[in-house]
């Protein structure tokens, strides 16, 4: 069997979608499926600066020839389902990739947050959000087989935890840091801004900030962390499931890292950016086991810091947040969506 990705990541739309994809790649390859990955030089680079990387990468162009790349990479290489994960795919991208993947007898799968950017086409969708089996996909997508909710959060294999990692995170006494980690590319440094607050403000925590590859601010970071003793930078960080563990409290943008800070029982600050991110999140905090700030139109770092050191003095409401995860998480989603994947391609073969 071939699975091939679709997928692009850089500074402007940030890592998130890429990283969702390799970790779906990791389970396909750990049960001997080939993994290919379609994108451009930037992302590819990103992509091979990580040490946990799988898949063989194809580069691809995004003009006007890029369906048809596509179309002769998928009968080239005997793709059996190509999945896509982007919001620059528009409907008739997703339309005309439906149409060859169907006369070819191949499986077209989508990731998808929200179900509001008109007909997918897709034979799978894909949604881990909370919220997913309350958007309607039976009726806009009906023909689509549908993998939605928390038995399909995907997560790298990293966050797979031992049974003494399980121990460790269970217990706010192991935990020391504030983290912050908002996003592969966080392009306004909004993590400095935090960082310098925090170092004022709470007396002798050490401080992580964990930034990715697309990152372009290292240089000032690291500055600063050179000249704080609390602070430490870790960037393109390879495996954080450790840091999350050791954390306090951390401070996330509220993308899919809400998923990994829930599967290590982590506290957490989300920052809603997005439209995009809005529901899953309240969904979080609706659960317990984060709090969300919405600072899409204005974000007063002051007024943060001030409610986030009031959560990180409240052992009770980190305690709460402690249990609201261990309770609620979920960590075998990448795997159920591979052998859903897989049984689809093989109804195909029969």
């Amino acid at each position: 069997m071939h699975i091939a990705f679709r997928v692009e990541g850089n500074s402007q739309i940030g890592l998130g979608h890429l990283m969702r994809c390799l970790a779906l790649s990791q389970f396909a390859h750990a049960q001997k499926i080939r993994v290919s990955f379609l994108m451009s030089d930037i992302s590819s680079s990103l992509a091979q600066s990580r040490s946990d990387w799988v898949g063989d990468i194809f580069p691809i162009q995004s003009n006007s020839k890029e369906l048809d790349t596509i179309a002769t990479f998928c009968r080239d290489e005997h793709v059996d389902c190509l999945l896509i994960d982007g919001y620059q795919f528009d409907t008739s991208y997703r339309y005309q990739l439906s149409q060859f993947l169907k006369s070819e007898n191949k499986i077209f799968a989508i990731i998808d947050d929200n179900n509001d950017s008109g007909m997918l086409y897709a034979d799978c969708i894909i949604n881990q959000n909370s919220h997913a089996e309350q958007l309607e996909y039976s009726v806009t997508e009906p023909q689509a087989y549908c993998c939605l909710g928390e038995n399909y959060r995907i997560l790298r294999s990293e966050f797979l935890l031992q049974p003494y990692q399980l121990n460790l995170a269970s217990s706010l006494s192991n935990r020391e840091a504030l983290t912050i980690i908002l996003g592969g590319a966080d392009t306004a440094n909004i993590s400095l801004q935090l960082a310098v607050k925090f170092s004022e403000t709470l007396d002798n925590a050490p401080i992580n900030i964990i930034t990715g590859s697309a990152f372009q601010y290292v240089k000032d970071v690291d500055q600063f962390s050179v000249n704080n003793p609390r602070i430490r930078h870790w960037h393109n960080a390879q495996l954080v499931s450790n840091l999350f563990l050791n954390s306090r409290m951390v401070i996330s943008a509220a993308g899919s890292t809400q998923y990994e800070l829930q599967a290590t029982y982590t506290p957490a600050l989300l920052l809603v950016v997005a439209q995009n991110q809005q529901q899953a999140s309240l969904q979080s905090q609706r659960q317990g086991r984060a709090q969300i700030f919405d600072v899409r139109e204005e974000f007063d770092i002051d007024e943060f810091v001030r409610q986030a050191c009031k959560v990180w003095h409240n052992d009770e409401k980190l305690m709460d947040m402690i249990k609201a995860n261990m309770s609620q998480a979920t960590i075998n989603g990448a795997d159920n969506i591979i052998s859903t994947l897989t049984k689809l391609v093989t109804s195909l073969e029969k």
